[in-house]
């Protein structure tokens, strides 16, 4: 359907891939290395590869997780850690341009949440035309949904800072992402969310109501669908409240960046910033911790 930008050599894989209906199409995400569905750089060219297996003329693509607990529960942080420079920027484009394919697919897309959706996993979720999600996930408790980035030092890279805005109130959406702060699902702000439902039995069924619903294409937006000066103004007010915290005020260079030159400008500073971040010393405390905290 369209162009792989896959560059890997060995063999890739693509995620399990199923017709639930005529003209509709499932892709689950899986990570069978990984103990929670993770957004590495093999699930990011095993998307890539599903994509190329698309059939034409489809009616919509829903993506769900086939993990109980979690969406996507984040980036890899250590495959990131251990990659030099040249090669994160190499694995933060091929993740967007593969982001992007889905986004501009011809048919609406639909992200199903059943568990937490953080960081790489939101930003796979706001490429799509629309996220439906649980209430509350398999053990009965409100998950979190959110850029958790700059809480660890970091920056998104796979164009959140692009996105979130555009799917709710801009100055929430600055805020949190500012603060690496995620929302839960009974406390979230309107927009982030098309529709709740109670299970995760009940999504596919909300998902086919909300295409039937929507006859015109709805490809997501970004900060380029937003009035420039409304957002200039969020930008102003969020930094004034911010501090001196650097990855904060680089979630804010990013969104600048997007609404002064265009989508592509803002994405190429998320990935300029991340990767400026991810050396400094305040980052590297925060995530030794985080690892600490992980083991």
């Amino acid at each position: 359907m369209t162009t792989s930008v896959s560059t890997s050599q060995a063999p890739v894989e693509p995620l399990p891939l199923s017709m639930i209906a005529d003209g509709v199409a499932v892709i689950t995400l899986e990570n069978p290395t990984q103990p929670l569905v993770i957004m590495d750089h093999a699930l990011i060219h095993r998307l890539d590869r599903t994509l190329d297996h698309l059939e034409d003329n489809l009616k919509a693509v829903y993506i769900k997780s086939a993990d109980q607990r979690v969406f996507v529960a984040g980036a890899d942080l250590k495959e990131i850690d251990g990659l030099e420079d040249d090669q994160l920027l190499e694995y933060l484009e091929a993740g967007v341009a593969t982001f992007n394919r889905l986004a501009q697919l011809p048919c609406q897309t639909i992200a199903l949440l059943n568990g937490a959706a953080l960081g790489g996993g939101l930003e796979l979720a706001l490429h799509c035309s629309a996220i439906i999600a649980t209430r509350t996930n398999a053990k009965g408790k409100p998950y979190p949904i959110g850029l958790p980035e700059a809480g660890l030092g970091l920056c998104p890279g796979w164009g959140g800072t692009q996105r979130m805005p555009a799917r709710m109130d801009p100055t929430v959406a600055i805020q949190a992402a500012a603060l690496g702060q995620p929302f839960l699902t009974n406390d979230m702000p309107d927009g982030l969310v098309d529709v709740f439902v109670d299970s995760e039995e009940d999504l596919v069924p909300a998902a086919d109501a909300w295409c039937d619903q929507q006859p015109d294409l709805r490809h997501p937006g970004s900060i380029q669908d937003l009035d420039p000066n409304t957002l200039k103004a969020a930008l102003t007010s969020s930094r004034d409240s911010l501090g001196d915290d650097a990855a904060a005020h680089a979630v804010c260079e990013a969104i600048w960046a997007g609404t002064e030159h265009g989508l592509e400008a803002g994405l190429a500073a998320e990935r300029r910033l991340l990767v400026a971040l991810r050396g400094t010393e305040s980052t590297r405390l925060k995530l030794n911790a985080f690892f600490e905290g992980a083991r």
